[in-house]
């Protein structure tokens, strides 16, 4: 098992959207209103930046279509569309403060 340290200049804080890479991986580090998630930096639907998106609750809403992607499940709040899946949600660790994802 290898841990990731995902590096952020400064603490996150609700409704922060920060893009990352991780092993040459870009991703997004989503702060919602239950702590920090990490996210396909892509979303799987519209091809939309989601750095770009909007955090409401613990959901991260694309800009591109709007839609609203659960930031535990990464499921889309209207449901599962024809020809694409769930936003890929990667499970974060806190260890002494310091957030590390395995990939």
């Amino acid at each position: 098992m290898t841990l990731h340290r995902l590096e952020c200049a400064e603490p996150l804080k609700p409704g922060d959207i920060r893009p990352v890479q991780v092993q040459g991986r870009a991703l997004v580090l989503v702060c919602g209103e239950r702590g920090p998630a990490l996210v396909d930096a892509i979303c799987p639907h519209a091809g939309a930046r989601l750095a770009e998106g909007e955090v409401v609750g613990h959901r991260l809403r694309c800009p591109g279509h709007r839609f609203v992607f659960d930031l535990d499940t990464g499921d889309c709040a209207r449901g599962r569309r024809e020809g694409w899946g769930p936003l890929k949600v990667y499970p974060l660790q806190n260890v002494d403060g310091q957030l590390f994802v395995e990939l």
